[in-house]
């Protein structure tokens, strides 16, 4: 292959890519024919032609981010995507459940995650869980994002649903300097700074935000602190970038409230405080390599420390005997003081009393400390030549990542305030306090070929070898419990297989259809969380002994068209994807301890997700807009029983194959549109709508749903000068009262008896506006 293919590619990878998912600010030279390039693999290096591609991939770049004015890339994939929605699990806007197609990427420990996420090559699904915290992404050093559809086993462990890869600004891709600020609703103020240049051979990047929030609801104060640097080396053949990454966060999500309170006060709270604080420092060496004019080696490595502390303020049940001790099914509650009674509790600045043997005015404060320190490498090459005569690109590639965690949480028990915060007593339950260690190490090897077999038809065939080696170590039950009794390995060993083809029925016209697998191993808050009877144990904090669970495996059907015509860039596309083994938390509501959300995890036979997916996007002189349609249909595909308190009585609900998965809306739609009244101003809007869904604890889809909804959002810009501009952005402009999230729990755990309804809700936002400038050097 000639050296001028090599180096017609390289300039490919820096242009900025037409999002077939997304619009882009309307501009009278725009060209939707341009060719997107996609990387194949979490490593990068050349990426492919979109239209190769035999799945959907929707694409964005730091233009896209500007323009719609997303607090971060949740936000923004939420607003502008397809199959795209949050869910607002905790109530904080830097802590979404981001669901795509059915599948979720959480920062909720416990959380069954379907999404594999990565930065610059480097997998950030939290060593700990599979979690995804999405403020420990620096917004502003964002350059493209690609989300890649179905289960390409190419992507590593938990790709179930799809991947998400992000590559980051340096010095080449994005010179210039900049200052940015905005004040507004919630008392959220936010300031970015960014710098980047080259002298053609060595490049900078540099970048850092603050953003600080009162939250709209009580008590939901958060800050985010977010610094990104890079160093990059580029020539010819060769490329070498060194990043670094430091992220604070402190937040505060204090997650759903019961439905009689919302109606009453949106802006309540069901209890406080639930925070959490992330610290990451993140490393990262990425280079590429041009061996011969049909060679490229690429690789990265890195080191990750990722840190979380969490303290959330509960409400818990507690029972005495006739005498007004502490008792449980086993007798007394064992805390680091002993037996205790009702009549240590009284306190002239708090209400506890017994009600029929049940104590009120009590409940917990639940504190863990995660350390994760994690590193590895990756390397892979790629080979450009012909095979057969025809065009042919391969890649192959190994990697190896090691995480090393030190988990440690306790109980103790508190009082609670007349606005159901909590103030500790000094009191621990024993059975609460865990100390454990979990070391994984995960080896792969992966490739991907793409072969045209004509002109016009091409296949890829793709597939990764897994083996994840979990060990973990440690005590629960302030030691009474070994977390690890049989002293062995947890190993889970897979290869997972794709095929694909792709076939130009005419200029501007494709079509595809592929088949794909991936797995998820069992996280160590679910092989700890795994033996019933009397080893229940609290969602997600507590550990006991870990019996085996099979890990999850996903297999995808998708096919579709897309096309260009008239200006119209679109896609229409069906997809199913059907898990095997699925993991699923089975409470056991008649389990009197007093920490909430006992029960296990278990694998269920199947549960699978099914789609339809229509998107178009386009440009007229000044306006350009997008619009998705997606239907998913995301069910159970076993016969299950599960419990569920009731009117204070332990019911069983039974699950029959094709019942709806909760929080999980069927249809879903994005709209967006962006008009430039002059060159100097512009105006867009994003309109979403989710419908109804069920809620957690419902999966027997028996109870009422969540109500669909629909949120319109405006945002607009003023140039003011060639380097200084104002925006401004409006959410939910007609002050929709919605719920995106809901589960099922017990208000009279915090001092709310007066409430009956079981149903817990996470409410959306009220209508909030921002301004602000940016000043360009």
């Amino acid at each position: 292959m000639a050296i001028p293919f090599r180096r017609s590619v390289l300039p490919a990878l820096l242009a900025t890519a037409i999002a077939p998912g997304v619009s882009l600010a309307a501009e009278p030279d725009l060209q939707l024919e341009n060719i997107e390039v996609i990387d194949t693999t979490p490593i990068g290096g050349v990426g492919l032609d979109a239209n190769k591609i035999p799945t959907k991939t929707q694409s964005a770049d730091a233009d896209d981010i500007e323009r719609v004015q997303s607090l971060d890339i949740s936000d923004l994939l939420n607003r502008t995507m397809g199959s795209v929605n949050i869910s607002s699990a905790q109530n904080n806007p830097f802590q979404p459940n981001l669901n795509y197609r059915g599948f979720t990427a959480s920062p909720l420990v416990g959380s069954a995650q379907g999404l594999s996420v990565y930065m610059d090559g480097i997998r950030v699904n939290e060593p700990f869980g599979d979690a995804v915290n999405f403020e420990l992404l620096p917004e502003s050093a964002i350059a493209n994002i690609d989300l890649i559809s179905g289960s390409n086993p190419v992507f590593g462990l938990n790709t179930l649903g799809g991947a998400l890869s992000i590559k980051t600004k340096n010095g080449f891709t994005h010179p210039g300097h900049s200052i940015e600020g905005y004040t507004g609703s919630f008392g959220r103020d936010s300031g970015t700074i960014e710098s980047g240049g080259n002298d053609g051979n060595f490049g900078y990047y540099v970048t850092g935000s603050i953003t600080k929030e009162d939250g709209w609801r009580d008590f939901s104060p958060s800050r985010v602190e977010q610094f990104f640097s890079n160093l990059s080396y580029r020539n010819e053949t060769s490329s070498l970038d060194f990043g670094i990454t430091a992220v604070d966060s402190d937040l505060n999500g204090n997650g759903a409230s019961p439905v009689e309170l919302v109606d009453i006060d949106r802006d309540s709270v069901f209890t406080h405080p639930d925070n959490t604080q992330n610290q990451l420092r993140m490393f990262t060496l990425n280079g590429t390599h041009w061996l011969n004019d049909s060679l490229m080696m690429a690789a990265n490595t890195y080191y990750r420390k990722s840190d979380r502390s969490s303290f959330n303020g509960d409400g818990g049940e507690f029972e005495v005997d006739g005498g007004g001790t502490f008792v449980d099914d086993d007798g007394n509650i064992r805390t680091s003081v002993g037996d205790i009674n009702i009549a240590d509790f009284n306190n002239p600045n708090f209400d506890v009393d017994v009600d029929d043997d049940e104590v009120e005015g009590l409940g917990l404060n639940n504190q863990s400390q995660t350390d994760q320190d994690s590193f590895g490498f990756g390397l892979q090459t790629t080979s450009f030549k012909n095979l057969f005569g025809r065009e042919n690109q391969l890649t192959v590639g190994v990697s190896y990542d090691k995480s090393d965690v030190d988990y440690t949480a306790s109980s103790e028990i508190a009082y609670l305030t007349d606005t159901r915060g909590t103030v500790g007593t000094g009191i621990n339950l024993l059975d609460e306090q865990v100390n454990g260690k979990v070391n994984t190490d995960t080896y792969s090897i992966f490739f991907t070929n793409t072969h045209s077999l004509t002109d016009r038809l091409d296949l890829t065939v793709g597939g990764r070898y897994n083996w994840i080696a979990i060990d973990i170590s440690g005590t629960s039950k302030a030691g009474e419990q070994d977390l690890n009794e049989t002293g062995n390995t947890h190993d889970f060993k897979r290869f997972n297989p794709s095929v694909g083809l792709t076939y130009e029925l005419k200029e501007n016209l494709t079509t595809y259809a592929s088949y794909s697998e991936s797995n998820r191993a069992p996280t160590p808050s679910e092989l700890t969380c795994a033996e019933g009877g009397e080893n229940s144990c609290a969602y997600p904090n507590a550990f006991l002994a870990d019996p085996p669970l099979e890990d999850v495996v996903a297999k995808t059907i998708e096919a579709g068209f897309r096309g260009l015509n008239h200006g119209v860039n679109w896609s229409a596309g069906v997809f199913y994807t059907e898990l095997e083994d699925d993991l699923f938390f089975f409470n056991e509501a008649d389990d009197d301890s007093p920490v909430l959300n006992k029960g296990v995890f278990d694998n269920i036979d199947k549960t699978s997700r099914t789609g339809l997916e229509l998107s178009a996007n386009g440009a007229v002189n000044r306006l350009s807009w997008f619009a998705h349609y997606a239907y998913i249909r995301a069910a159970f595909e076993d016969d299950f029983a599960y419990n569920r308190e009731v009117d204070e009585e332990d019911t069983t609900f039974f699950v029959s194959k094709g019942d709806r998965l909760p929080n999980l809306p069927e249809h879903n739609i994005n709209i967006g549109l962006d008009y430039a009244v002059t060159e100097k101003l512009s105006f867009g809007s994003t309109a979403s709508y989710r419908s109804s869904q069920y809620f957690r604890g419902d999966e027997a889809n028996v109870d009422k749903k969540i109500e669909g909804y629909t949120v319109v959002n405006l945002h607009s810009r003023y140039k003011v000068t060639k380097n200084f501009e104002l925006f401004g952005r409006v959410d939910n402009v007609f002050d929709s009262e919605y719920e995106s999230f809901g589960l099922y729990g017990e208000p009279g755990e915090a001092g709310l008896e007066q409430y009956e309804d079981p149903r817990f809700v996470g409410a959306g936002a009220p209508r909030a506006g921002w301004i602000g400038f940016k000043i360009t050097l």
